[in-house]
Formats: C-alpha cells, structure tokens, sequence
C-alpha cells in the first residue's frame, strides 16, 4: 500500500499520512515548499518541447512519477496514471514522468524512449540518469509521486503503487484550490507528442518456447497475442485479436494484455498473461482460449491461496514452467514463485515470503526480487531473479533456496568466470538443455552460457536490444531481440547472430486498440461480423442492429456507438427505434485493407408487462477490403442474442 507523505514546512517528506479528519482543502492550505523546475532534466521524450513548472507546466496542476524502466511496480502505476489522465482530460492537469534509472543500461535516453513504447506511456517523461532531479525532490525509492498545485508547491507524496481513489481525490481538491485562489490556467499545457513508430510484424517479443513437433511459440508481447510457427518459421495461428484486453474464446476474438511467459503440457499452452495478472491455457488444436488463474485485476495485497485458482488476484505474473503436474509461476510482482495444480485448478505458495531481496533458505522463508524467468531439469527450478541481477535454484524436494550469482539488488554487471563471481543486470529469460543454463541477460543486451557441471560462465552474443526470453528449437538457441521487434539465432561457436526469418506473419489491423481498460470490472466481448468490399474512394459504411422480434430499443437511454478504422476515430450518426438501430459513419477513402472497429453499448428491453431490461456492450470487428468497381456504401449486420427468459 502506498504510503502517503506530506510536506509541512520542510523539503523532506518525513510527515506521516494524514488523519482521517483532516480535509485534503485544509492540508493543502498548510506552509509547502516550492516545488524545483524542471531545468535539470536531461532529455524531453513525448515532447515537442520542455516541459517547465514556470513555463508550459505554470498554473496547471501537475503529478510526478518517478520511476525506472525494470521496475514492476512501477509498472502497475501505469494503469492508475493512465486512469487519472482520463479522468482529467482538457483539465488544467498533466502527468509528467521522471525516468531516474536503477540500472546503467536504463539509464541511455534511446531506452527510455524504447520502455514507453513498450508500456504504451503517452505522457511526457523526462530523463534524470544522474538522480539530480530525484535528489531535489527528496525521493527515497521506486515508484513515487509528487504533486505539485496550481502555484508551484509540492504539496504531497505518494511512496509506492499509487491509489486511483487518492489520487483522483487529491488532484480535484488541487484543481479547486487553485481555481479559489485564481491561479488555475484554463486548460492543459500544450505541447506536441511524436508519431508512434510502426515495430512491424512483431512488437517488443517477451518469451519464446519450443514446442512439440518441432513448432515455435512466440508472445508477441506488444501485439497483445501468442503466435506459432513451424520449424521453417512459416506462421501457423495467431492467438488473440491483438485488442489489449481480457477475453477468452475462440482464437481470433480471445484477447490478451502484454503476455508473457509459455509452457506446453497436454496439447495445450499456458500463458503468463502478465498485463492483466492471469494465467491464461490455450488449445493448441483449436486455438481456444480459457482464463485458469486470476481475476484481470492486480492483487492490491497479499495473494490468496485458492481451491480455485481464477478467484485469486495475482501480480504480474512473468514466466511458467512445468515440475510434473505442477506449473510453477514466477510471480515478479510479488517477489515470489507460486504453483497452480493444472489438474485441480489450485493455487498455492511455492517459494518466497513476499519481501523483495536476495536472501537464501528455506522456501517460506527465502526472499526474491522481481523472479521473472524459469528453467528446469525435471528436478529443480533456475530463476532468473532480475532486480537482484541474480540466478537462483530451487529444490522443491528440498524445501530450499540457493543462489548461485548475484550479490544483491545494487550489484550488477558484465563480467565472466566462476558463477559465484560473475555478474549479470536484470536478467529475464532462461533455457536449460544439456547441462547449460542460457541466460537472456536482458539489460546487458547479451546471451550468457552458464556450465552446470564446472559453474563457469561465459558470453557467447552482444549487440542485442533487451532480451526477454530464449529457448532451443531444432537444434538451434532462439532468442528473443525485443526491443529490435525480431526473433534472432546465436550460434555460440563460432559466436554469430543471425536473423530468424518468419513467414506470413503480419502485425494485427487492431494494434492500438483497448477492448477495456486494465482498471475495469468486466471485459468487453469481441464479435465479428462479415467482411465488407467497398469502394477504394470515400465510403458512406452503416452498422444496422436488428433485436429479435419482441425486444425493443429502449426509449431515452444512451445508446452508444463509437467506431475506429485502421486505429483512427469516425464520427458516427445514430438513429434508432423500436427493435431497429442504425448507425451511419463517413469513411475517408481506403489504399489497403482495413478493420473497423465498433464499441457499443445497447439498451433494450423484451416487450409485455413485467419486461426485462438489458445492456449489450461489446466490440463488433469487421473487415473492410477496397476493390475497384465496389460500391460507396456498405451495410454491416448484428443481431444480439438476448438470454432465454428465466435465464
């Protein structure tokens, strides 16, 4: 829980959380000191331009968020920050992150740059590689919030995972004293954020696994989907719309949240689907998509064993890997590794009490630091225990935990020789055949060889941009260049990497999209609907929604229809009436294929005395394929299916 710190009459945020009689009005009109500019940033990224508290920033309302790239928990405040920007959109209010990097490899501007693209940050982030800034502003540790009022005083702190309620509470309550006071600008501050850059057919790939029959799968993290491939690299299914969201399903329609870690047992492959802190099983027959752990939210607390493992919240999970019927979990968000029965469906704690460091044990009693790979023999499980730079092995039969590199959450580096002397920086993958232990050692950019037999550790690749997972296929180590958006061979002797060539492998016509938010109660369905030939000039397209005869469209409710083709908005017109909705939309003309994405939420109810009323919310996809000679206009068609009476 973040703890909640205020600043008195001193810079340092020594003050406790507040009473609960203590109105936010009130401890914003105690003494606060002015807050530092901004002058000190190394570099703008999301900018057109500096951003300054007595500059652009003058007047607005602003919140802080520091923080660094490797961080998980950082991690889980971006949903809470994205939240707060839409609550407060076209207020006189931004978010403005301060990257002070944990790891060297953080620290360089073009990682920064590469880390919001990979976690979708769209608020404007500047650099503080040598913590000047985070000294001005008294920060202790990762992540922070500082906010700053209207008249340029730090006003409060926010230490650890940020609450929306709290947040949202103290940023309004800034609003309204700075709108009393006269100060408040009229608007946010203006400024111009970059063109996304198109990563092409792959998007910051997490972990790759090896599977049965000589098949390869990848989790194209970025594209929100899982993708196999033959052993030719000929593409064979893509699992997920490429939506950001959390439905199971039928593969085309099933969506996933930044997914993970892979493990194949049964015919079937399970997915650390770490964005929505869930474990997800796919068919690989059919494709299909089932939830069997987690909620789709995060664990605000501790997580809970559970007979039934989808009852449980969870954090970020990051990787999987089966010890019998057991699938082990590493759990980085908690610093813990925990099993699911596949066979039962329950979940329990496996290794870790929960605290963040890099102290050896008993399982309950050992700590870890952000776990986020795993390997196995079939007897004991190697961890790649990031945040600690450090590899570990776990004995289950044993009941015990050993690390076998790493010194401690501040010690890391490049360096080769005996395990108990080497070191490594923010480790994320692991592969284990033949004795060898290969090692993605992610912030290093570098592929490590680790000899079980005598413990000596070597490099055998450079030059790689953050490699989050690796496996052996065919003979051959593939790894995972995430931030090159590629799939690469490392060939250890002599040491060569090469490209692994894909084919038939597109990136989603949805990318960019959110079927829900990651802080809402329930996810959004996707349905599609039938392809649609249309002319290749402008194109008039309509959505008709016929209910079943007895339902009628209910009068005065907000029936909502938004619509989206290749990412970007349309106005869309609406009319309904009795069991028939039409929405009409103008299309700017069409060079290539193209999905069109509607979110709708419809209210209607079945007809008679004692009628049931109903909510239909969902996203309805359709493709629109330009042909000479096609038409101007095309009609697309849903009919809900409401639930049998008495259902």
């Amino acid at each position: 829980m973040p703890l909640l710190a205020l600043l008195a009459a001193s810079p340092a945020p020594d003050a406790g959380p507040p009473e609960p009689s203590v109105s936010i009005r009130a401890l914003l009109d105690r003494r606060h000191p002015r807050a530092p500019d901004l002058d000190r940033v190394g570099t703008w990224l999301g900018t057109d331009r500096p951003l300054l508290l007595r500059g652009a920033l003058k007047g607005r309302v602003v919140l802080l968020d520091f923080w660094t790239s490797g961080c998980v928990n950082c991690l889980h405040a971006l949903p809470v920050l994205r939240a707060l920007e839409e609550r407060f959109r076209g207020k006189p209010f931004q978010v403005v992150g301060i990257h002070s990097g944990k790891f060297d490899a953080e620290k360089e501007v073009s990682a920064v740059a590469e880390a919001m693209a990979r976690h979708g940050i769209e608020h404007p982030v500047g650099t503080d590689s040598d913590m000047v800034v985070w000294e001005q502003y008294v920060i202790h540790g990762w992540p922070t919030s500082v906010l700053v009022d209207a008249r340029g005083y730090a006003v409060a702190w926010f230490r650890g995972e940020p609450e929306l309620p709290t947040l949202t509470g103290w940023v309004q309550a800034a609003l309204d004293d700075g709108r009393a006071r006269g100060v408040l600008a009229s608007g946010p501050p203006e400024f111009q954020r970059p063109a996304v850059r198109d990563t092409g057919p792959l998007a910051f790939p997490g972990k790759v696994l090896a599977l049965s029959g000589g098949r390869l799968a990848v989790a194209d993290s970025g594209h929100h989907r899982i993708l196999t491939f033959d052993g030719s690299g000929r593409l064979l299914r893509t699992v997920g719309s490429g939506l950001e969201g959390f439905s199971d399903g039928a593969p085309d329609s099933a969506s996933f949240r930044s997914p993970q870690g892979l493990a194949e047992r049964d015919g079937a492959l399970y997915v650390a689907d770490t964005g929505n802190h869930a474990l997800r099983r796919v068919d690989l027959e059919s494709g299909r998509v089932e939830t069997v752990a987690g909620t789709g939210r995060k664990a605000e607390g501790a997580i809970q064993a559970a007979a039934d493992a989808r009852t449980s919240a969870l954090r970020s999970p990051w990787d999987v890997a089966f010890l019998g019927d057991t699938l082990w979990i590493a759990m980085a968000g908690s610093h813990q590794l925990w099993r699911l029965d596949v066979r039962t469906g329950a979940l329990s704690a496996g290794a870790g009490n929960g605290r963040e460091g890099l102290d050896d044990g008993p399982l309950a009693e050992a700590t870890f630091a952000q776990p986020s790979g795993l390997a196995t023999d079939g007897q004991v499980l190697f961890v790649a225990d990031s945040e600690a730079s450090a590899i570990r092995r776990v004995d289950p039969r044993a009941g015990s935990v050993k690390t076998l590199a790493g010194e401690g959450l501040f010690e890391f580096g490049l360096r080769d020789g005996p395990l108990g002397r080497a070191r490594f920086q923010h480790p994320l993958g692991l592969a284990l055949e033949g004795g060898i232990l290969w090692v993605s050692d992610t912030f290093n950019g570098a592929v490590r060889r680790v000899s079980l037999a005598d413990g000596q550790v070597s490099t055998v690749a450079r030059g790689l941009a953050q490699p989050g997972g690796l496996t052996i296929a065919g003979g051959r180590l593939v790894v995972a260049d995430t931030d090159h958006h590629r799939l690469v061979t490392v060939s250890p002797a002599p040491a060569a990497v090469a490209p692994l060539p894909l084919a038939g492998l597109t990136p989603p016509s949805v990318k960019g999209l959110v079927e829900r938010p990651v802080l809402a109660t329930r996810a959004l369905p996707v349905q599609h609907l039938e392809d649609a030939t249309v002319a290749s000039g402008a194109l008039d397209l309509q959505l008709e929604v016929r209910l079943p005869q007895g339902h009628t469209f209910t009068a005065g409710a907000p029936q909502r229809v938004e619509l989206a083709v290749g990412g970007r908005s349309a106005p869309v017109q609406l009319e309904s009436g009795g069991g028939l909705l039409r929405a009409r939309a103008a299309i700017s003309p069409l060079r290539t294929a193209s999905d069109a994405v509607y979110t709708v939420s419809l209210y209607y109810c079945r007809d008679g005395q004692g009628s049931v009323c109903l909510v239909d919310r969902r996203r309805l996809l359709t493709r629109l394929i330009p042909a000479e000679g096609a038409p101007p206009a095309a009609t697309v068609h849903y009919r809900p299916t409401p639930p049998a009476p008495g259902s």
